[in-house]
């Protein structure tokens, strides 16, 4: 909502068209620290075998193997 206010002639835009580091700016004091570790974290180690799920094997990181429905 700050960006808007601040863009008012941008109209309508994407998410990834704003300033990110204006609105990271807002965001930082209501998030805490924002931190990034590495990790060998695997979405597809604890996946139940009796459920059939959508999965791309070969690479565990896609989006579809960290998808909840």
């Amino acid at each position: 909502m700050v960006w808007a206010l601040e863009n008012p002639n941008s109209g309508i835009v994407e998410a990834d068209e704003m300033d990110f580091q204006r609105c990271l700016e807002v965001q930082l004091p209501y998030l805490g620290p924002v931190e990034g570790h590495f990790t060998d974290w695997n979405p597809l180690t604890q996946r139940s075998a009796l459920i059939p799920h959508d999965i791309a094997a070969d690479d565990p990181r896609q989006f579809r193997n960290v998808l909840v429905h």
